[in-house]
């Protein structure tokens, strides 16, 4: 029984002892409370019905504590040593025991679970040491050197349909520059994405069709020219990649149907170019399963293996047909790309 129990319990007692005396015997119950516990001390003279209903009262108030003594409260249930399974780990169980942990220490890491992800500033220098710890075999957005700044846009194209994109990026810190020029076309109604985030990203409104800028850096020995296709296609829908975790895109299946090698270092000492034809499937929000196709052109800026690129996608049964503008504008975006190392 906790203090708050015993406390009311021996005030009710007190009460029913107390009212079994006449006035003029009042003062002594006052004396000690624990005569008044004995039994034998009743009155009998007492022949009041109001008194006897009322010590009745109290009396069963009294022997309910006794048997039913509430717990104390507790903000929260504290299940964070609680076992979850038999004996491996339950990552199900432990989600669903989560929501019902109150304790101080889950909340805490509650808290850090959801905290925001620290972006890159508007510095140069401090967006080169925040991309290359994030960059890894899974690919990462081609940061722009000055996110607070817009890019370089103009009009091109027979009709001015088009923008040319001109921009600098962060480089690698394998190369001297700290810096690198990039520059494509796509269409001029295509919406900007990620603007603020420093990343490069645009998408067509009307079909979902998209274009990432982004990088990746190859294992250590390998080479543009020569790594099996496959690596790329790892690398671009990676679960921890950008295109899977920060757009919110679910790949179902994918894979990398062809490249060709467009420029080679050791022939033209430049930046080693390819080009990669992909395959791939979506899953929009109401479960429906979207095939897509795409086309990724990448170069090899720096001795270390990093590698900078653009990806463009559409709909896999409009990009099939040759003469379709969806195909045609794939392959305009990609061909216009360029690296200025």
């Amino acid at each position: 029984m906790n203090a708050t129990a015993r406390t009311f319990l021996l005030f009710a007692l007190c009460l029913v002892a107390s009212d079994a005396f006449q006035p003029q015997q009042m003062s002594r119950g006052r004396q000690s409370c624990s005569r008044l516990f004995s039994a034998n001390q009743e009155d009998p003279s007492d022949s009041d019905s109001d008194s006897d209903s009322r010590r009745s009262f109290l009396s069963t108030l009294a022997i309910g504590m006794l048997t039913v003594s509430p717990s104390a409260a507790n903000a929260g249930i504290d299940v964070s040593g609680l076992r979850t399974d038999g004996g491996g780990s339950n990552p199900i169980l432990k989600e669903q025991l989560k929501a019902y942990d109150g304790s101080a220490a889950a909340r805490v890491n509650q808290i850090k679970e959801i905290a925001p992800v620290s972006r890159p500033t508007a510095s140069p220098v401090a967006t080169a040491s925040v991309v290359e710890d994030a960059v890894g075999p899974a690919a990462t957005w081609l940061y722009r050197a000055a996110p607070g700044f817009n890019p370089r846009l103009s009009r091109a194209g027979p009709l001015g349909n088009l923008y040319r994109y001109s921009d600098e990026v962060v480089a690698p810190s394998a190369i001297k520059a700290r810096t690198v020029g990039v520059s494509f076309e796509f269409p001029a109604d295509w919406l900007q994405l990620d603007k603020f985030l420093g990343g490069i990203s645009y998408v067509d409104q009307r079909n979902g069709d998209k274009l990432y800028v982004l990088r990746t850096k190859l294992p250590e020995g390998e080479k543009l020219a020569t790594i099996p296709k496959a690596f790329l296609g790892t690398s671009v829908f990676d679960p921890k990649g950008v295109i899977v975790k920060s757009q919110g895109v679910e790949i179902d299946e994918y894979k990398v149907a062809s490249a060709t090698l467009l420029a080679n270092e050791e022939d033209c000492k430049c930046a080693t170019h390819r080009r990669f034809k992909l395959k791939f499937a979506t899953v929009t929000g109401n479960g429906l399963r979207v095939e897509r196709r795409g086309l990724l052109d990448a170069y090899e800026v720096s001795p270390e293996g990093d590698v900078y690129m653009l990806m463009t996608s559409s709909n896999a049964v409009k990009f099939e047909k040759p003469d379709s503008l969806e195909r045609q504008t794939v392959e305009d975006i990609v061909n216009s790309f360029r690296v200025d190392i």
